[in-house]
Parts: structure tokens; C-alpha cells; sequence
């Protein structure tokens, strides 16, 4: 079976196509001819079955709900198919697939992404810091359409959620408090997790400076790549990139639980894997590294209230304090990077639509996040995020602060970075195709980003 999901197969013959189409007659072609029994899988096999499966629903979902609107009430139906001689149905062949594996029962952000991709390392200089797995030995990277655009993407998402656990596993041991919060050794780490938080800046605010035929085109995201986030089943969770656990369990590591957040976050739930969530509920029962450590300098008062000699000598005596400041502000720059993108390929296109009478009329609406989430509720948690309890070390100067946390230092040593196993070479770098040279949006072509600069969120220096 193919990993295109696009509809463009041509089948030899089919033998069961319950909503029409060549696209469903092949994948019900390709589908008599499993062999596989989930149960006999290995856990490699089920995962790479899980991904390739993944795809393929996606793609039966999406045809068969843009075929008529109230085939949304009822998304399972684009399953009526069976897999193997023993024909079993679909979405129990994948469910059986996905209990070997712990993923949810049908295509997640760990299948599209992570288990697709290359292996991915997050380095510091000549250190590697964190590696991502993937379950692939061939360096190809599975999509929807073959488009170019989806596998930069994808790209640019698992490079991202690498650097992410590179931060957060440094991180670990001060929220673990096996690393004491206040010492040199936090210090160090702080400070590395700052240039690290930087470098997913920089990678995001790169990949949205590349232009659209070597990056993203914001008409194929629109109309292509997001219309495959289709229901299976009424109220379940399409694969989306909130649905990264590194990033969510970074906000929980650094005290951003703004009220119902938490209740956001078990919203995810059926869309992360078993043990992302069991993790999440272990970073969720600690307190956040600001509170860790006001908690240590309490007698002093509060920040707010105290003047700049008074915040220097809080300072001297834990400067840990300093390179906490530092982390949470380039915690706030990622997310202000982060909804920089969403502006740009997301919200100010489908705004501009509304204005010029298109509307939205995708089966997966594009006003809003995969998740749920709208432009004014990212607005929202990005400026929570640039309102830290640390805030008032605005005041004195960067360099200080740098000095201080030993960042100085360490961009002497190296720049950090994500790259795959196989290749040496980072993502972002210009592609420039001769045949491919437009935005294929029609409607309003690649729209400016609505202001956002990915460098300086609201409340930061």
C-alpha cells in the first residue's frame, strides 16, 4: 500500500468502495491484501503500520465527508471497509494495530510526525542533547499528496519538538528538584535551555521568511494539508501540532497554568500517546520552576516591589534567578514565533477570505485551530506567557543578566541546533524550484502576518 492519501491511485480493480470514488476502491484493493494479524506485529511493525494507515483514513474521511455535508454526522462511515482475508473492519484492524503501540485509535500528531519522520538530534555544539525517534529506515518522510510543502512542514514540526526535548530534559532534574534550583548547576542548565528555546525561534521565524514555493504555500495548508484533520468519530481529536507534549509539558515545567488550562490540556488527551499523557500528569502534580524558586528568595518580597540594587543583590546571592528570567523570556518569544505562523498561514488568509465573500468552505474549518483553539485565545496565552512572575528583571539590562547566567559563555562554545540522523544539514535553507514558483492560493495569495514579529511579545524587553 502507498503512503499517498490524495485520491490519485488507480486501481487494477476493486472489491468493495463504500463512498465512491477511486480512492476508496484502491485503498479497498490494497487493504484485501494484508496478511498482517495486529497481535503478531512487532511494536516496530504496528507503528509503521499505524502511520501508514494513519494516512490512509485521513484520506477516506476527508473524500468521503466532501462528498456531502452530512456525512460529517456521521465521519465513521468513511470506514466501511475491511482489512485482510479475515476481513476484518477497518477501524478495529487499526484499533488492534494502535493497542500494540499505545496510540490513540486512529491518526495522531506521534504517527504523522514523530514515528514518520527521520530520527531527529537536537545538538549543543559537539553534544547531542536529545534524539527523536522514527520509525523508518529509508529517509523518506510519508505524506498526504507527495507535495513538497507537507513534507517541509512536517519537517520543520519534528526539528521543533526536538530542540523542545532537548529542553525540557534539561530542565528536568531543577522541576525534579534533584539538581538543587538555587546552584551553579541550574544556573548552566537555565542558561542552556534559553539558547535552546532561541533556537526554535529562530528555526520557526526562518521557515516563515522562506518564500511559498521554498516553504509553505499558505493555499495548500488551507485547502490541502488541514482538510486531511478530519473526524473519524464525533468529538475525537485530529492529529494537530498543539498536540506536541513537549511544548505542553514545557509550559507546565515553567508555571504557565493560566484557569482552564488544564482542562485544555485533558482535552488532548485521546489524541496523545499512553505514555505522553502519564507524563504530563507527573510535570502537572509539581509546581512550576517560578514557584520553585520565588519560594527560595520569599523573605525578600515581592520582585515588583523592589528596586534595581535591590534586584541585584537578589541576584548575587542566587543568580539562578536571573537565568530563569532569561529562559522564560525566550519561552515567550517561541510562542510569539509560534503565533506569528498561525497568523500567517492560518488566520489572517481565512480572514481575508471572510472579507472577500469566500468564506470557509473546507470540511475542516480554518477560523479556528485543529484543537479548538481561535486566533484570540493563542493571542491570549502568548501574552500570559510574556507575563511571567519574573517580569520586573526587565528592568536591568540583558547583558547583565547574560553575563550573569554564564549565556555569554556558552555562545562561545557553540549554537544549538536540530538536524536528522541521516543528513548533516539543518532544515531551513532556500529550495528554489523553476517549477513551482507561486503561492497556489488563489483567493488572496500569501498574506502579511498580521504584525506579529516572532521577536518581541507583548511585555518583553
Amino acid at each position: 500500500m502507498g503512503p499517498r492519501a490524495d485520491g490519485r491511485a488507480q486501481p487494477r480493480h476493486h472489491r468493495e468502495a463504500p463512498t465512491g470514488g477511486e480512492f476508496p476502491a484502491a485503498v479497498a484493493t490494497a487493504l484485501s491484501t494484508l496478511a498482517v494479524v495486529p497481535e503478531r506485529c512487532t511494536p516496530q511493525e504496528a507503528r509503521r503500520l499505524v502511520v501508514l494507515l494513519g494516512l490512509v483514513g485521513a484520506g477516506l474521511g476527508r473524500h468521503h465527508q466532501e462528498q456531502d455535508p452530512a456525512h460529517r454526522q456521521r465521519p465513521e462511515r468513511a470506514f466501511d471497509l475491511t482489512a485482510g482475508p479475515d476481513r476484518v473492519p477497518f477501524l478495529d484492524y487499526f484499533a488492534r494495530l494502535a493497542a500494540r503501540t499505545g496510540h490513540p485509535q486512529r491518526d495522531a500528531y506521534a504517527s504523522l510526525t514523530r514515528w514518520n519522520l527521520p530520527v531527529s538530534e537536537a545538538w549543543w555544539g559537539d553534544t547531542r542533547l536529545a534524539t527523536l525517534p522514527g520509525e523508518f529506515d529509508d529517509g523518506l518522510i510519508r505524506t498526504y499528496t507527495g507535495e513538497r510543502d507537507e513534507v517541509r512542514f512536517l519537517e520543520l514540526i519534528k526539528l521543533s519538538e526536538t530542540l523542545e526535548r532537548a529542553v525540557n530534559g534539561t530542565l528536568a532534574p531543577l522541576a525534579e528538584e534533584t539538581v538543587d534550583v538555587c546552584g551553579a548547576e541550574a544556573v548552566h542548565r537555565l542558561g542552556v535551555a534559553a539558547e535552546l528555546l532561541d533556537a526554535i525561534r529562530r528555526l520557526n521565524t526562518a521557515f516563515a521568511a522562506l518564500p511559498p514555493a521554498d516553504g509553505l504555500r499558505v493555499g495548500h495548508f488551507l485547502d490541502v494539508f488541514r482538510q486531511f484533520a478530519v473526524h473519524w468519530r464525533p468529538g475525537d481529536v485530529p492529529p494537530s501540532g498543539a498536540l506536541d507534549p513537549e511544548a505542553l509539558e514545557r509550559d507546565l515545567l515553567l508555571g504557565v497554568d493560566p484557569p482552564g488550562y488544564r482542562r485544555h490540556i485533558a482535552r488532548l488527551r485521546p489524541g496523545l500517546l499512553d505514555g505522553e499523557w502519564d507524563r504530563l500528569g507527573v510535570v502537572m502534580d509539581r509546581p512550576g520552576l517560578p514557584e520553585l524558586l520565588l519560594a527560595r528568595l520569599r523573605p525578600a518580597g515581592d520582585l515588583a516591589e523592589q528596586s534595581p540594587a535591590g534586584l541585584r543583590v537578589l541576584l548575587g546571592s542566587c543568580p539562578a534567578l536571573g537565568a530563569l528570567y532569561l529562559v522564560l523570556r525566550a519561552h515567550a518569544r517561541v510562542s510569539s514565533a509560534h503565533l506569528m505562523l498561525a497568523k500567517k498561514y492560518l488566520f489572517t488568509p481565512q480572514r481575508d477570505r471572510d472579507r472577500a465573500g469566500v468564506g470557509d468552505t473546507g470540511v475542516v474549518s480554518n477560523r479556528r485551530g485543529t484543537t479548538g483553539m481561535d486566533e484570540a485565545a493563542l493571542e491570549r496565552l502568548t501574552r500570559i506567557r510574556g507575563r511571567h512572575p519574573l517580569t520586573a528583571l526587565r528592568r536591568l539590562p540583558t547583558a547583565d543578566l547574560e553575563s550573569l547566567a554564564g549565556v555569554d559563555v556558552l555562545r562561545s562554545h557553540g549554537r544549538a541546533e536540530a538536524r536528522f540522523a541521516f543528513s548533516a544539514a539543518a532544515l531551513v535553507r532556500p529550495r528554489t524550484s523553476d517549477d513551482d514558483t507561486r503561492d497556489d492560493d488563489t483567493r488572496g495569495g500569501d498574506p502579511p502576518d498580521g504584525g506579529a514579529t516572532g521577536d518581541r511579545p507583548a511585555g518583553q524587553p
